[in-house]
């Protein structure tokens, strides 16, 4: 199995639909460098709703570890550092071999890995666009991934 890492997401709908794509896959946890708080012990009732109706009950599923000093962690880890970039120079995810107990990284839906991030991971991959529109959402991007790296690691 691969671990997930998340860097400053910053939608609380997108990281509903994304807890929803982790649970399907039966990824049972997600760490988070969370500036924005999205993941929270508690919510108001509003949120609660959206965030059931959004993720079909996924969010509270899914383990969420927090994570304060992103870089430290990382290098603290033993598997191999993959950062998911929307770079033409990164292995295009056709041509990437997955190996268990790797951190897939994903940035946030704007901006994507911070460049010092990007930079400090070992690999770095990329979804081949064929379009004209820059990146994919970052759920899609996850869901892609991460079914690659379980089809490759299942076989």
């Amino acid at each position: 199995m691969v671990n997930v890492f998340l860097y400053a997401p910053q939608d609380f709908r997108n990281l509903c639909v994304l807890a929803r794509t982790l649970e399907v896959l039966g990824h049972p946890e997600c760490y988070v460098f969370d500036p924005w708080r999205l993941v929270r012990d508690r919510y108001g009732k509003a949120r609660s709703r959206e965030m059931r109706v959004v993720s079909a009950g996924a969010f509270e599923k899914i383990r969420w570890r927090r994570v304060e000093e992103p870089q430290t962690f990382l290098a603290e880890q033993t598997g191999r550092v993959v950062a998911t970039v929307a770079d033409a120079s990164a292995t295009p995810l056709t041509g990437f071999e997955f190996i268990a107990g790797d951190w897939l990284l994903f940035g946030s839906e704007s901006s994507g890995l911070p460049a010092e991030v990007a930079a400090s991971a070992h690999r770095s991959l990329t979804i081949p666009s064929r379009g004209a529109t820059q990146s994919l959402n970052l759920a899609v991007s996850l869901g892609v991934v991460l079914f690659e790296a379980q089809r490759q690691l299942t076989r």
